[in-house]
């Protein structure tokens, strides 16, 4: 008889350890059914604790921001002026429209910086363009009357604006693009001089700023508020040159104007 091996001798232990538990088994179902126990519960697995997770990042792609639109860009830049006269300056390198390339100058605007009474034109024109200075042709010797006359004050004593700063050519109307570019450098004009009373000259101008798109004769005669300002349109003073008999609704708007600085 040869000495087991390693291997063997641990296979022969596991076989009797193997038998050993077997007939303990069967003893104990034997007296489990001598109790009248049919069936033998499982225990349940202790649980497992799982430990702490591992938190894992999800990949995410990168963010790039949205290209700044050109009338975004202008909104910006003109938030960060503190003054008229350092946007003044901002306008006059403006070249965010073809406009650019057309104009002799920009018109920024002139008048007292914290005048109580606003007026708001639609665009310069050729003389303007070649001066630039806002109302000074025909027009502007019409809105000198209005101003002497009908409010009893001097230009100087008021602010002059458009909402376009370069002269479109050939006078035509301003179009959507250009009123939506200009309408930064305008906006922070406004709140540079913080008017009581804004008087928008023309549909144009009356529209932009309550943003309508309805006839003047729908718009004027009313006091509107909008953004906390008051806001009395009225007839653009070339419109009075051509049609002398609004003259008389272009009078009672500016005394419905002044009543509200008044008041």
């Amino acid at each position: 008889m040869t000495p087991m091996d390693e291997t063997e001798r641990v296979a022969s232990y596991e076989e009797i350890e193997l038998g050993q538990l077997a007939t303990g088994l069967a003893a104990h179902l034997s007296r489990a059914r001598r109790r009248g126990v049919k069936r033998l519960a499982a225990r349940p697995a202790p649980a497992v604790s799982a430990g702490p997770r591992a938190v894992v990042a999800t990949p995410q792609a990168p963010r790039h921001a949205a290209p700044e639109g050109p009338d975004e860009r202008i909104r910006r830049l003109a938030s960060a002026a503190g003054d008229l006269e350092s946007l003044a300056t901002l306008v006059a390198g403006c070249e965010a429209c073809s406009l650019c390339q057309t104009r002799s100058q920009t018109v920024f605007g002139e008048g007292h910086p914290k005048a109580r009474v606003m007026f708001v034109g639609e665009a310069p024109g050729f003389h303007e363009d070649r001066l630039g200075r806002p109302f000074v042709g025909d027009a502007g010797g019409m809105l000198d009357r209005i101003i002497t006359k009908g409010m009893g004050l001097a230009r100087g004593d008021l602010y002059i604006a458009n909402i376009l700063k370069c002269r479109p050519p050939e006078n035509r109307d301003p179009s959507a693009l250009e009123k939506t570019l200009c309408t930064g450098w305008l906006q922070r004009q406004i709140e540079l001089v913080n008017p009581e009373v804004l008087i928008p000259l023309g549909r144009h101008a009356a529209g932009h700023l309550l943003q309508r798109d309805d006839s003047m004769g729908k718009m004027r005669a009313r006091v509107h508020h909008l953004a906390g300002r008051k806001i009395v349109p009225t007839y653009h003073p070339a419109y009075l040159l051509r049609t002398p008999s609004a003259k008389k609704d272009c009078w009672k708007d500016i005394q419905r104007a002044m009543a509200e600085v008044d008041g």
